[in-house]
């Protein structure tokens, strides 16, 4: 019997979830149905010194008291009856020592047990990364001798120095994801290695590699399961001098809404045993699964290993270098076009700026779509100056002459409310356009503001979605554009902020604390 058997088993027998009808286990995280971001923190360390990008996505806490909590929760989980996942990620041995089966069997399915690309093997700080994870637990149980004035019962800890993680009083799954990872986040640059929030596929000999890069809800999952090319990953990828592997050996899906019509492989992967349905509605009658529900939130997941995906790239060797860069937005004020050509600063600009649209249910408390900017399309999970990351996108998209465009998967102009999304058959479309090279042939105008190159044509797409938005949406888009270049314009080249950024049709000025007004 597997270890994933054996966790899914142990947690049914514990009352912990239920199988659906079709054997997937289906669990509930409890209060936390999504990240809790205001409870995260690193270790403030002096060899971090001038590393990490201190701010709300990266709150340090003192190395004292973050000593006090691993060690004390070290002590509590060996008292417990715990279970432990062990694998390899990126090059590091991985150790998951959890309370809970079924986030065990959530790491059986997310991470390595096997083959790794091969020159992550020689990589000297070959180490190891252990997480201790108490998600029932609490920071008050601990008996700290030291007190923090920001540390609630809950807390999320990361130590990138010496690669461990705390978990404590949050159920949610993608604390574990995100956690890993982000340590790799910061390890990896040093090596001249990107990793990336993005999802990547390939044709079948591992040629014509495509990344899309994208917030959660923008589609970069959905996107990357298409049936003529085969997946590489959804998520976490990594570019290094050798081409593009995948981080992780699963997927973590958002299956809202989700059907075997419009995602036949995602619905497929997911309803079978081994797969793990978080918040995912179950009638209790026939134990269906109900995915349109949003009973339990409008982030219900589903994780499944990538063995169970029917057409999936080797995970033992890289794809060839990227051919095509396609960067996801869900673009909630309809000021975007759908689809646009990035040049190399411009390229360099989107990126550090990741602008979307934040929609409901991946963090707490977010119920409607707002404008949103995370650097690198994943600044809470790159610890690093997005300028470290930004910097070598760019040298791997020059030196491997990667085409870089914008595919807007939100709204038609006039935006949430009053204009239509951008039909799912319609992106997918566009984005086939793309990665084929038919796309860049294409004619093209230069955008008024944003200067990126927008086609006027696409085979198969109604013209009318191709139109340019105007209005002044777009000027008040471009603003927030150029508020937000403050958090990075002091690292980067300038010519990055003034070739690649926006130029505002009604002008204003932006001072250095990111403030604007009508000039």
């Amino acid at each position: 019997m597997s270890q994933l058997t054996r966790s899914i088993e142990e947690s049914v027998v514990e009352g912990l979830g239920h199988l659906s009808d079709q054997g997937a286990l289906v669990v509930r995280s409890g209060r936390y149905t999504g990240r809790a971001v205001k409870e995260r923190h690193i270790v403030q360390r002096p060899e971090t010194l001038g590393k990490i990008k201190w701010g709300p996505s990266n709150e340090p806490l003192s190395l004292d008291f973050s000593n006090e909590i691993f060690s004390q929760l070290e002590r509590k989980l060996a008292a417990l009856k715990t279970h432990v996942f062990l694998g390899n990620l990126a090059g590091h041995h991985l150790e998951v020592i959890s309370s809970s089966p079924w986030h065990i069997a959530f790491c059986e399915n997310m991470f390595r047990t096997g083959a790794i690309p091969g020159y992550l093997k020689g990589l000297s700080y070959y180490n190891k990364i252990t997480i201790f994870h108490d998600p029932w637990g609490k920071v008050s149980d601990l008996g700290l001798s030291l007190v923090s004035k920001t540390v609630g019962d809950t807390l999320v800890l990361l130590d990138p120095i010496e690669m461990r993680v705390a978990i404590i009083g949050t159920g949610y799954l993608g604390e574990i994801k995100k956690s890993a990872f982000s340590i790799c986040n910061y390890s990896l640059p040093d090596f001249d290695i990107l990793p990336l929030h993005a999802s990547a596929n390939c044709l079948a000999d591992g040629s014509d590699t495509c990344l899309l890069f994208g917030l959660s809800g923008t589609g970069k999952t959905t996107l990357s399961a298409s049936p003529d090319r085969l997946l590489i990953g959804d998520d976490e990828i990594i570019w290094s001098k050798h081409g593009v592997s995948n981080l992780e050996a699963g997927c973590y899906a958002k299956t809202t809404n989700l059907t075997e019509d419009r995602e036949p492989e995602i619905y497929r992967a997911v309803n079978r045993f081994g797969s793990i349905l978080e918040n995912v509605s179950l009638n209790p009658g026939t134990r269906e699964t109900e995915f349109s529900s949003r009973a339990i939130t409008q982030n219900a997941r589903g994780s499944y290993s990538l063995s169970s995906f029917e057409r999936c790239y080797r995970q033992d060797i890289e794809a060839a270098h990227p051919k095509s860069i396609v960067f996801l937005t869900a673009d909630a004020i309809g000021a975007l076009p759908a689809v646009a050509k990035l040049d190399l600063w411009q390229a360099q600009y989107h990126f550090l700026s990741g602008y979307t649209s934040k929609v409901a249910g991946t963090e707490m408390g977010v119920h409607h779509p707002s404008a949103a900017f995370s650097h690198c399309y994943g600044e809470p999970f790159m610890p690093r100056y997005p300028s470290v990351y930004s910097r070598l996108l760019a040298e791997f998209v020059k030196n491997h002459k990667a085409e870089v465009w914008l595919l807007n998967t939100g709204w038609t102009q006039g935006g949430y409310g009053h204009g239509e999304r951008y039909p799912l058959q319609t992106t997918r479309r566009i984005l086939a356009q793309i990665q084929s090279g038919k796309l860049k042939c294409e004619s093209m105008i230069a955008h008024p503001i944003f200067g990126f190159s927008v086609p006027t044509a696409c085979d198969g797409v109604d013209s009318n979605l191709l139109q340019v938005p105007s209005g002044p949406q777009v000027n008040d888009l471009a603003a927030l554009f150029l508020k937000n270049a403050t958090r990075f314009s002091d690292e980067v080249d300038r010519d990055v902020i003034e070739c690649g950024g926006p130029r505002l049709a009604v002008p204003v000025e932006i001072n250095r604390t990111g403030d604007s007004k009508a000039a």
